[in-house]
């Protein structure tokens, strides 16, 4: 009867929206879904070629979605699966572990993931730079390293905007200890995590990644 009412959570943080989706593990049956609008665009630094969105109005946008789930069907959640956009650079630092724990979303509180941005927990906090930035001039992309593998690179890459960033804002960099996708920063919420770990195929929208080898292109 367990496995029969067992429920899974998914979580897609979209360019402009989030959307929530219960799924019955028995049947694979959708049970409910739920979205919301992010209204997280703000002005980039980069004028009108950047296109950053402020990360604290995603994650209110997903405890919105969570609030609306019943709570009689929250209890009954035994996983968590997320998906994102892909590409888009986020970066922070974290103090300290001692958060809410990775049960909390599946909980009756709305405020279980936003909560986390306006505590202690992290000290710095960037936008997020999505893949729809273009900064990375074609010029710009050209002086840079040539990845190893057989992916090209391009502008709204993360790590093409790590390498932007270190050009044009001095000490910028400094002030973070991770980086990731907006869906690993949820991610690292949700499990607690003291750093990100990235998928795969999050890790190949970055560049200078290689799915073959599955190692990164570490003395760029």
């Amino acid at each position: 009867m367990m496995a029969e009412n067992e429920l899974v959570l998914g979580i897609d943080l979209g360019t402009t929206t989030v959307k929530v989706v219960l799924l019955r593990v028995s049947d694979e049956a959708v049970i409910g879904s739920w979205s919301r609008e992010t209204k997280a665009s703000v002005a980039s630094d980069a004028g009108s070629h950047g296109s950053e969105q402020d990360v604290s109005s995603i994650m209110l946008a997903v405890d919105n979605c969570i609030s609306e789930i019943p709570t009689n069907l929250t209890a009954r959640i035994t996983k968590i699966g997320v998906s994102g956009q892909m590409h888009g650079l986020v970066m922070w630092t974290k103090q300290s572990l001692n958060v809410t724990d990775h049960n909390s979303l599946a909980s009756s509180s709305p405020s279980a993931v936003s909560k986390e941005l306006t505590t202690s927990c992290f000290t710095k906090l960037s936008n997020l730079y999505t893949w729809q930035d273009g900064r990375c001039s074609t010029e710009f992309l050209s002086s840079i390293p040539t990845p190893k593998s057989h992916l090209r690179i391009a502008t709204g890459f993360g790590c093409c905007t790590l390498f932007w960033l270190s050009r044009h804002e001095s000490g910028c960099l400094e002030r973070y200890r991770c980086a990731g996708t907006v869906q690993d920063f949820l991610v690292t919420i949700l499990c607690n995590h003291d750093a990100p770990v990235m998928s795969t195929h999050n890790a190949a929208s970055w560049g200078y990644f290689d799915p073959v080898t599955m190692t990164w292109d570490t003395d760029v």
